[in-house]
């Protein structure tokens, strides 16, 4: 029996950890859906075939939105189409089970963001909003803010949206500069 127990804490320590890698959140994805990455490679990693609505089928649209199962979390990838394949360009989600290596996820605070990512570039600010036909000066919203997190000024970020100074979901994109 003492030899059992210590085997069965380990199998489920490694399948624990094996999980989470599946939800890890970083600069450049969650687990192994990365930016970047081919769609037949995305469709490899989501097991499944993805039927295109406009990319493919309307020759001017370069870009569209899809919305998968990634490992039973409901995920939303933004697709673009480069000069001679598709690739990833943007992931959302919004699933408890996502999170940083430092354990940033939803619920997280926008102070233990900034804390986990001391060091990397970090942008936080309100949400602005327009209100009638949009001629109006933008309002600021008191409850919605972001928090953007990237490595350089350019690069991979993840934004994490948050209300009431609680994160809700995340995005992770590519930011460039386009002022050059």
């Amino acid at each position: 029996m003492k030899k059992i127990l210590p085997l069965l804490f380990m199998l489920v320590t490694t399948t624990t950890i094996a999980q989470n890698k599946d939800y890890l959140l970083s600069l450049d994805g969650i687990g192994s859906l990365k930016l970047g990455m081919p769609f037949v490679e995305l469709e490899k990693v989501l097991n499944s075939k993805i039927i295109l609505k406009v990319i493919n089928v309307d020759p001017v649209v370069l870009v569209e939105t899809i919305k998968v199962k990634y490992k039973g979390i409901d995920v939303e990838i933004s697709l673009w189409k480069r000069q001679d394949y598709i690739a990833v360009d943007g992931i959302s989600a919004s699933s408890l089970l996502c999170k940083t290596k430092s354990g940033i996820g939803i619920g997280s605070t926008k102070l233990q963001i900034i804390a986990a990512y001391e060091g990397y570039h970090i942008d936080a600010k309100p949400l602005f909003e327009y209100e009638g036909d949009g001629n109006d000066k933008p309002k600021k919203n008191k409850t919605k803010s972001t928090v953007t997190v990237k490595e350089d000024r350019e690069g991979y970020a993840i934004i994490f949206n948050l209300v009431n100074n609680k994160v809700v979901s995340f995005d992770i994109l590519p930011i460039y500069d386009d002022e050059e």
